[in-house]
């Protein structure tokens, strides 16, 4: 017995010396916000993430060492022991040699911190020692899988070499790869506590900056960072954070992508076009460096960087992009019927960088997005048999996701794909000085050891509306519990129980409820958290909607019996896209729903709480997206028959707007009560009807009747529907028609029968940022002799001179929109002209008088740097002060406006 006792004290003596000797050398000039307990501390319970976990662990054991390291030793000069494994790792199309590696060692780093299992131990001991031999038979520490790597390194230090995103003279990614490898080995030595990563890991950071960064300059270091280098800033600081030498700390700081980090850090959203996972990785390293620099303006830029993509470039289930790019918020309604998705990389790499901002800043709308996109793009991301991973979620109505093979795909999403398992536990909880948070409703258990606590968390969201957590602890203690109130629970509506007596709360969307009391053992916490039903359109088109249950997005399965089991599988050379091109679904083979999102909300009723379904008015059946495998889909429902509506004082419009593939409209009836209380109906023979008599600073509800003759059909039909029309109040209406005053002043802004009236893009009116004019970031682009600091000191809009008589707009972005104030001398009907510029593909809309003409408007492509006039339509003008406004989409090169009365 005490030889026994003396064993263990010797085995807890040496987990403490490997423990203390793996702490960082320095820490963060700034004092994180927020703490992550180790993940050894939180453990899932049996549930969805806990079954993607336990599958996961099981395959990353199936992984050979041997095959991994291949590439390694033969580049080391050494004879491999194995053959490299298939996909991206040696062959068909797009090979990165390495990058699995680097990947499974950050995952089973995780894994063993996660689960304790000594077989994780043994294969990184032995995988460490295999890249060990490979550098010392390299001879001065360079490690790489990269074919030919050394060469590859000549030919940049020449600075006469090819590159683009995915290659660097000749050769797929090397510092993408060299940057996986950094982050595994800092995982496996600081998770895992063997010296013998920090070794390695040293040696190889070493043998890059000095043998390359040393001898580059600035454009050059830029230069090689066009290709993709993942976080390369976070891993050169990771081992200036284990070493304290200076020198990795000023490498880190050079190994950042200024094409991202000057825009960004000024607020400017560049991000259209550009590769999404490749420029994701970077904001994570930018705030690594300002944790250690203090250079604000990397923060700035991965603050900014992440609130643009998590507003403008995300789809409803927490992806984002599609066909591996951002694209400009104007395309959605393009982009979704694409054979295209969202890339199971950026999800994980957008957790990642909320995971470091979220320590720094703790806001709690980063926990709201994290829910998101793990509930719904990671979870649903992985099949329940194997638990292998999709690259690419479609979204294309009717599209199915399909899977990696286990050994011979290894695409980016396979690392990411077996990475993110493994800390599916890690925004569970956090903790502060005084604080302990509860941030995600997931099954799982804690062990608070500085508070010698234990919390248990059961719930079954979204088949049911609560969670529960008991508490256990030896002796009575106060301190604050804080419970995440998400944002699709309502304010007001969250409530606590402790040992069921209700709470005191404050409750507000996308806060924490603080509970703070002395709490004992065996206390028991009930947080009910009703749910809604909700519809959202993917843009104001509202061509596509989405619906929502509490946190779950909702899809239904479709007809899928033209595929057998295997489509679902992905070859390893396919990039996760062959099996859909395959077997595409026609557009006008999906089903439509029909009216506002109101009238759909209102026709969708749940049928069962557990399994969670809802049935809508087309007969689809609703379950959670992340429940759905094996089927084709829909997420973003195409809505046949919708309708616009726009309302000034007394006065409203509401159009019909059917898509080609369903119903064309030969009329429409209405019915609503007027400001005298009578009841008011008509009918047109066209698609959109005026309304006149409303009550002002109200809402008025319409019925709506539109004859129909849906496609492929001969007797028309009628489809009922209701739209909700807002009205401003007279004053407000004043009030906005005087806020602004014309630029020039003069006789340029007045309508009249005597000649046609024409401004520049540019005489937008006087009074600033959300009142004359709205631009996403700074300034546009251009000359501003024309109207000097915008005409107005508090305007910085810039105007271009495309043609010295067209003073016009240019590189607007989309919903940047601009007002005019027009002076009518001559009541009646006058033409409008937009003078513009530019390719196809750019459109405008137009509202006068808060009231919307012509619905949104494409022009038609002309060569770059001339300019025309197209007709957009008539309106009837009465005499007096009109206010017109523009908004913009696509850039369309605004150059003017022509007024001539009919």
């Amino acid at each position: 017995m005490k030889n026994l006792k003396t064993f263990r004290l010797l085995v807890c003596c040496l987990l403490f010396a490997q423990t203390a000797f793996s702490q960082p050398a320095v820490k963060p000039l700034n004092t994180p916000k927020m703490n992550y307990f180790s993940l050894s501390d939180v453990q899932l319970l049996d549930g969805d993430f806990k079954h993607i976990q336990d599958m996961t662990h099981r395959y990353l054991l199936t992984l050979e060492p041997d095959r991994l390291c291949s590439w390694f030793r033969r580049e080391a000069g050494l004879t491999p022991k194995a053959p490299p494994y298939p996909g991206w790792e040696s062959d068909r199309g797009y090979i990165i040699p390495g990058h699995i590696l680097g990947f499974y060692l950050s995952s089973m780093s995780m894994m063993y911190e996660t689960t304790g299992d000594p077989e994780i131990i043994k294969r990184l001991e032995y995988t460490l020692s295999e890249l060990d031999a490979c550098q010392d038979a390299s001879g001065d520490g360079y490690l790489s899988a990269v074919v030919d790597g050394r060469q590859v390194y000549k030919e940049v230090l020449t600075g006469d070499y090819k590159i683009d995103m995915g290659h660097l003279a000749g050769k797929g990614e090397p510092t993408y790869i060299m940057n996986k490898i950094q982050l595994g080995l800092y995982g496996v030595y600081t998770k895992c506590h063997l010296p013998l990563a920090k070794k390695v890991l040293v040696r190889m950071t070493d043998w890059f900056g000095e043998n390359m960064l040393n001898k580059m300059d600035e454009a050059a270091v830029q230069k090689l960072l066009i290709c993709e280098h993942g976080s390369l800033g976070e891993s050169f600081m990771d081992v200036y954070e284990l070493t304290g030498e200076s020198k990795y700390r000023d490498w880190a700081v050079r190994l950042n992508d200024h094409r991202m980090l000057i825009p960004a850090s000024e607020g400017r959203d560049i991000l259209a076009g550009w590769h999404a996972n490749c420029q994701i990785q970077k904001f994570t390293g930018f705030e690594y460096v300002y944790r250690f620099s203090g250079d604000k303006r990397y923060t700035d830029a991965a603050q900014f960087f992440w609130e643009r993509v998590v507003a403008d470039h995300t789809w409803a289930m927490g992806g984002n992009s599609t066909g591996e790019h951002f694209f400009a918020k104007s395309e959605y309604d393009n982009r979704v019927q694409r054979n295209g998705g969202p890339e199971s990389c950026n999800s994980v790499n957008m957790l990642r960088l909320t995971e470091a901002l979220y320590q720094d800043y703790a806001k709690p709308e980063m926990l709201d997005y994290y829910e998101r996109v793990l509930t719904n793009h990671l979870l649903g991301a992985y099949e329940p048999e194997r638990g292998m991973v999709t690259y690419i979620t479609k979204l294309q109505p009717g599209g199915f996701k399909t899977y990696s093979t286990e050994y011979n795909s290894f695409w980016c999403c396979t690392g990411t794909g077996f990475e993110s398992p493994a800390k599916f536990q890690k925004m569970v909880y956090t903790y502060d000085a005084r604080s302990l948070y509860v941030n995600l409703f997931i099954p799982s258990t804690l062990e608070w050891k500085a508070k010698g606590v234990t919390l248990r968390q059961t719930t079954k969201i979204p088949d049911e509306e609560q969670t529960s957590i008991e508490l256990q602890m030896k002796k009575a203690q106060t301190f604050s519990l804080k419970i995440r109130h998400p944002y699709w629970v309502e304010s007001g509506k969250l409530t606590v129980t402790v040992n069921g007596e209700v709470q005191k709360i404050v409750s507000t969307s996308s806060q924490f409820v603080e509970i703070n009391r002395k709490w004992k053992d065996g206390d028991k916490i009930v947080v009910q958290l009703p749910m809604q039903l909700s519809v959202t359109p993917l843009t104001p088109s509202q061509k596509f909607v989405s619906f929502a249950y509490g946190p779950v997005i909702l899809a239904a399965e479709i007809n899928s019996k033209d595929l057998d089991k295997e489509d679902y599988w992905d070859e390893h050379d396919t990039w996760g896209q062959r099996n859909t091109v395959a077997h595409l679904v026609p557009a006008r083979k999906i089903t439509s729903l029909t009216g506002t999102p109101e009238n759909i909300l209102n026709r969708t009723k749940k049928v069962s709480a557990s399994p969670l379904t809802f049935k809508t008015e087309g007969n689809y059946t609703l379950v959670p997206f992340n429940r759905i495998h094996y089927s084709r889909y829909v997420v973003y429902f195409p809505v046949g028959l919708r309708f616009i509506s726009s309302a000034a004082v007394e006065t409203a419009t509401i159009s019909a707007v059917a898509t080609p593939e369903s119903y064309t409209v030969y009329g429409m009836r209405y019915s609503y009560t007027d400001k005298a209380h009578a009841n008011k109906t008509g009918q047109s023979t066209g698609n959109s009807i005026v309304l006149n008599n409303l009550p002002s600073g109200t809402t008025t509800p319409v019925s709506v009747s539109c004859k129909v003759v849906p496609k492929g059909k001969i007797d028309t039909v009628w489809i009922d529907s209701k739209v909700d029309v807002q009205t401003i109040t007279q004053a407000a209406f004043d009030t906005y028609l005087n806020e602004t005053k014309p630029f020039p002043s003069g006789a340029r802004h007045i309508l009249s029968a005597a000649k046609p009236c024409e401004l520049n893009g540019g005489d937008f009116d006087i009074g600033g940022e959300g009142i004359s004019f709205h631009k996403h970031g700074t300034t546009w682009h251009g000359d501003s002799t024309y109207r000097p600091n915008g005409g107005d000191p508090i305007n910085k809009v810039n105007i271009w001179n495309e043609n010295p008589a067209c003073h016009g707009i240019a590189w607007a972005n989309d919903g940047d929109w601009v007002v005019y104030t027009l002076e009518v001398q001559d009541a009646g009907v006058y033409k409008v002209e937009v003078c513009h510029s530019g390719n196809s593909g750019h459109s405008v809309s137009c509202d006068i008088d808060y009231l919307n003409y012509w619905g949104t408007f494409s022009f038609p492509g002309i060569t770059w740097g001339q300019t025309m006039y197209t007709t957009v339509g008539t309106v009837n003008l009465s005499a007096g002060k009109h206010k017109m406004k523009w908004t913009f989409w696509g850039n369309p090169g605004f150059m003017g406006l022509r007024f001539t009365k009919e």
